[in-house]
């Protein structure tokens, strides 16, 4: 039987914007990092250069491939650019406020995050639109670096949604699974098979020396 390989991957969301400290909805809108966001990943990336990370992997959007370039710089590793890591299009709501669409649509924003069902009505992609293109990704990951150490770089929707596809969670719990800005869950599979996820809350917290076991 052949042997499996455990391997880490590192789910990153992307440092602030002043759209995340406004509550607007960013999507796929490129909104570059702000001067706290370029901090929060210069932090990040000092916890990350004790582990022999193989490479980072970003959504294009800039506020991620931003923060992406800031990690493989660090952790003296490769970057490369995968476009199904963007985050979710929101369609006619991009820009708009979460405050403002709770006013109009009370039931569909609650402890100020969208629910599952608002991407019904925004006219965006839909959650299982997201979460295909983002399991895919994390797939193709798994087969190319087994055994490594992976940074994958993205946003707070999308990168709920792969936590969702990798742990079995229902699609409706992405907001449990929601990171902060430059923070990260640690998820660690055997061979192909999900075996546990570790959340780490944001840039200034102090990652576990238990992390990677």
């Amino acid at each position: 039987m052949p042997r499996r390989e455990t391997t880490h991957v590192y789910l990153v969301r992307h440092g602030e914007t002043d759209w995340n400290c406004e509550q607007r909805l960013q999507g796929a809108f490129d909104v570059p990092l702000n001067e706290a966001g370029t901090a929060q990943a210069h932090r990040l990336a000092g916890r990350f250069v004790a582990i022999p990370i193989a490479c980072v992997i970003s959504s294009p959007l800039v506020r991620a491939s931003a923060t992406a370039a800031i990690l493989a710089a660090a952790c003296l590793c490769p970057l490369s650019i995968d476009p199904r890591l963007r985050e979710v299009d929101h369609g006619s709501w991009a820009g708009q406020t979460l405050p403002d669409i709770g006013q109009r649509f009370p039931a569909l924003v609650r402890h100020e995050q969208l629910t599952a069902a608002a991407f019904d009505v925004s006219g965006g992609e839909r959650l299982s639109e997201v979460q295909d293109r983002v399991a895919e990704a994390l797939a193709d990951l798994l087969g190319r670096h087994a055994g490594e150490d992976v940074l994958m770089v993205g946003h707070g929707i999308a990168l709920a949604l792969m936590c969702c596809s990798a742990t079995g969670a229902e699609i409706t719990r992405f907001p449990d699974h929601l990171p902060a800005n430059a923070g990260v869950v640690a998820l660690t599979f055997l061979g192909d098979q999900f075996v546990g996820a570790q959340t780490m809350v944001d840039a200034s917290m102090a990652m576990d020396p238990d992390v990677r076991r």
